[in-house]
């Protein structure tokens, strides 16, 4: 049994994570707390 993500679906995570931040963050704090908060 496999556990964690496979790279493809790494690869999904950050390319979500990555297009929030660029509608969202104003500012290197406001990126660093989405970045924080995707992790809960």
């Amino acid at each position: 049994m496999q556990e964690g993500m496979t790279n493809a679906e790494l690869n999904a995570f950050l390319e979500m994570l990555a297009k929030l931040i660029e509608a969202k963050a104003n500012t290197v704090a406001d990126a660093a707390q989405l970045v924080r908060e995707s992790k809960t």
